[in-house]
């Protein structure tokens, strides 16, 4: 492939990052610039690394899966796709083989029943994340991975979203950032988005020691406005790359110890 190519493939990535998203074209042109290769699908990228045709898989807080809310594409790729969440729009959720309206604090299933279970910026969610863990170790095998992905508590967005009224977030992020409805906006208590909580409360539950991957994003929630965005950006090519603890988020992944 030559340089061209190259460059317009990697134009085409950030074109398709934005393809949904109300932006300005003067946001647009800095996104192309500056996240050419951004990778919105690397965590599913992640997943399918992990799952093999004869597994069963589990996913908190499946949601509906349709609107702005993230689904995956697993009904074909893995034996079993069970989806659980709290909200009854998951009983509408056409990408799962099953589906329960359930809270990860009380799953419905058996000892022992999946060999993988992931979420998707479910974390910062878990009001009881010792109670949500222990579960998740509960209905997985030994050996078993679970896989997530959460904001980092330390992200500016997280600070400002832990320290503001529910009412405002909600508002912020329908009107300004993902086009999400306020009813897709849900509390958030970030008790398990640091590498120590996470750590912690992993292994009370039962798992080996975690693997984190502290992730740099491009400046979404800042899209709103051009000298916005560019702010993003400069605090993500200094303090980011300097503390990679500031980052924009974690993604997880631990299996349960065996009986062995």
């Amino acid at each position: 492939m030559n340089t061209a190519d190259h460059s317009l493939d990697n134009v085409s990535i950030a074109e398709s990052a934005l393809s949904h998203e109300r932006v300005s074209p003067g946001v647009r042109d800095l996104f192309i610039r500056y996240y050419p290769n951004y990778r919105p699908n690397y965590f599913f990228e992640l997943l399918l690394q992990h799952v093999r045709p004869g597994d069963r898989v589990l996913e908190i807080g499946a949601g509906s899966g349709q609107n702005k809310q993230n689904h995956f594409e697993l009904r074909d790729r893995v034996a079993r796709y069970v989806g659980i969440d709290p909200d009854a729009s998951v009983l509408s959720n056409p990408y799962l083989h099953e589906r329960h309206q359930a809270r990860a604090e009380s799953l419905p299933f058996a000892d022992a029943t999946f060999d993988v279970v992931f979420h998707n910026y479910v974390a910062e969610h878990f009001e009881s994340p010792a109670a949500c863990n222990r579960e998740i170790a509960r209905v997985l095998m030994p050996g078993g991975l679970l896989l997530f992905q959460t904001p980092n508590r330390y992200y500016y967005v997280s600070v400002a979203a832990r320290y503001t009224p529910h009412r405002f977030h909600a508002s912020f992020v329908s009107r300004l950032a993902s086009g999400r409805s306020t009813n897709e906006v849900f509390p958030t208590f970030y008790r398990l988005n640091d590498a120590s909580a996470i750590g912690k409360h992993l292994r009370m539950a039962g798992f080996a020691p975690a693997r984190i991957e502290f992730v740099a994003l491009p400046p979404g929630y800042l899209r709103f406005s051009r000298f916005a965005f560019l702010l993003g950006v400069l605090f993500e090519r200094t303090l980011e790359r300097h503390f990679p603890f500031l980052r924009g988020k974690l993604i997880v992944s631990a299996r349960k110890q065996s009986l062995t």
